[in-house]
């Protein structure tokens, strides 16, 4: 039996204690998480390493998440893509709609609960 790959994920906040404490439960849930401070340090990781979920940030110093998300876009990457914020945010804000939204404060169930959606709609679109 082949044995099931680990998703990995990257997780992009400028508030190093979120990162840590979003990576730190994710390590839990048995992800495989590597992290970014900023949207140019999350681009050059993407660029080098396959990523099933993206969690970003909205506002960030050097590039935001928006940004982000438009160059994920270019790159075609099809990773599951997951925005943090604390602020409101409209559809038009982006050109590649995000999966899912989280509000921050969010709860560590919502946070696995809206990776485990993500991942498994991910497995549907790669079976179509």
């Amino acid at each position: 039996m082949a044995k099931k790959k680990t998703p990995r994920i990257l997780v992009v906040d400028d508030e190093k204690e979120i990162r840590e404490i979003t990576q730190a439960f994710l390590i839990l849930n048995g992800y495989e998480v590597n992290t970014a401070e900023n949207g140019e340090d999350a681009l050059n990781k993407l660029l080098a390493t396959r990523y099933d979920v993206l969690i970003t940030d909205l506002q960030m110093p050097k590039m935001g998440g928006i940004e982000l998300l438009e160059k994920v876009s270019q790159i075609k990457s099809d990773a599951v893509t997951i925005v943090l914020t604390g602020y409101a945010v409209q559809k038009s804000d982006f050109s590649r709609e995000p999966f899912a939204h989280l509000c921050k404060p969010f709860s560590h169930n919502q946070l696995i609960q809206t990776v485990e959606q993500g991942l498994k709609d991910q497995q549907l679109r790669q079976k179509l």
